[in-house]
């Protein structure tokens, strides 16, 4: 496979991702929610802003807290 076929096909695939990202979130309530669910998913902070619209950091700041709150619950954390 050419470099440019490896472009095309992994360009592709990428639209696939956030397409079926997209979908699976639409119907959660919150932000917060959706980025939890595509961070388990093992989406990156970079990606999920991305899918979501939002910032990187967003997305880093809801994890952290997100984090912060289960380990208080005594829970596990969803990494």
């Amino acid at each position: 496979m050419s470099t440019v076929d490896s472009a095309a096909l992994s360009e592709k695939l990428d639209t696939l991702i956030r397409i079926q990202a997209a979908l699976a979130v639409k119907d959660m309530p919150t932000q917060r929610e959706k980025i939890v669910f595509l961070y388990g998913a093992g989406l990156g902070p970079t990606y999920i802003a991305s899918v979501l619209g939002t910032t990187p950091k967003t997305v880093s700041v809801a994890m952290a807290k997100h984090k912060k709150a289960n380990a208080s619950k005594g829970g596990q954390s969803d990494e």
